[in-house]
């Protein structure tokens, strides 16, 4: 796994990084531990996590995990959106709810719909921010985290001058190393032109279908996280098999089969390497086998620029509006 140091932040990272918002997906926590140690033993060392995730509980995992690899992994996490207090928010109970509602999935999904219109977001007060990172450094197991970022934060959100002089303290104090904003790019594009130089991370969803990074004003002035690479990967499938020409001139000119998940998911994962070349890519996943498999084929020179690039007009093509089987774009020859 390649590594390199993150633009503006001194700080030395995986290429790809390991998002943590499946952990309390597993019924069991030593199968999220294994899924975490799966992805550090494939050479990942940045993780993300966020005080809001599973109802607060992911923190507490990773923590587990970080417990004899502190110092060789990079460790983001997000405040302004809080989980739920009280027994809505008590892990033993979300835990026991879980487990009983297990064999009625649409009971347990109801409780969680209930569960999430109880959390709390655009809480960006100080004093919530300091409390937010003391929570998270507890559940962490740790005195620091390399990134706090700002979960789902407007321009005024981060540009407010006290929280931002209480999150200079904290980075003063050697709690916090790089502050950092990570929204939906619509947000950040809004606010990047505004945001202090000091908040040197924009993390924000990037892939071949919704081709964000390429806009940004500050690209080389600002470290880059993206996430939601294989977001197109399900629609794309359901495209496949209604575009059958339109797929078989793609696969053509590319060099590969468009109607495998395999290659369309291996296409996604390239393209956002390509794209994000000195960022951090988030992945997440449940599963260990899909862990070693995408950091494998990370690994792997499968792909040259043309190929990419056909891939993407391959992605408008079928995704585009009114496309079917006899409205097909069939892509000529042309040079790399």
């Amino acid at each position: 796994m390649r590594r390199h140091i993150l633009c503006q932040t001194n700080l030395e990272v995986s290429q790809l990084g390991f998002g943590c918002v499946q952990l309390t997906a597993h019924a069991d926590r030593r199968d999220a531990i294994r899924v975490l140690e799966e992805a550090f033993a494939q050479g990942i060392t940045h993780f993300d996590v966020a005080r809001a995730y599973g109802f607060g509980r992911a923190e507490g995992i990773l923590g587990e995990f970080l417990r004899s690899k502190r110092q060789q992994v990079t460790v983001a996490t997000k405040f302004g959106i809080k989980p739920p207090s009280g027994l809505a928010g008590n892990r033993w109970m979300i835990d026991l709810a879980k487990r009983f509602l297990g064999p009625f999935p649409r009971l347990l999904q109801r409780a969680k719909q209930r569960g999430s219109a109880m959390v709390h977001s655009g809480v960006f007060t100080p004093a919530a921010a300091i409390q937010s990172l003391e929570t998270s450094l507890r559940e962490l197991g740790t005195d620091y985290v390399d990134l706090l970022l700002l979960h789902e934060a407007s321009v005024s959100d981060a540009c407010n001058s006290e929280l931002f002089d209480a999150l200079q303290q904290q980075i003063s104090r050697g709690t916090v190393r790089s502050i950092g904003v990570a929204a939906a790019f619509q947000k950040v594009a809004y606010a990047e032109a505004s945001l202090p130089a000091a908040y040197k991370v924009l993390q924000f969803e990037d892939n071949a279908r919704e081709r964000n990074l390429g806009t940004l004003s500050r690209r080389l002035a600002t470290a880059v996280i993206t996430h939601s690479i294989f977001k197109p990967a399900s629609s794309l499938q359901n495209a496949v098999g209604k575009q059958p020409a339109l797929v078989d001139a793609f696969s053509s000119e590319i060099g590969v089969d468009l109607r495998q998940q395999e290659t369309i998911g291996s296409l996604l994962l390239h393209y956002a390497l390509a794209s994000n070349p000195d960022g951090v890519v988030l992945f997440s996943s449940s599963n260990t086998s899909r862990v070693s498999a995408n950091v494998r084929d990370a690994g792997s020179a499968r792909y040259d620029r043309r190929q990419l690039s056909r891939f993407v007009e391959f992605v408008d093509a079928a995704l585009s509006p009114g496309s079917s089987s006899t409205n097909v774009h069939v892509p000529t020859q042309r040079g790399a």
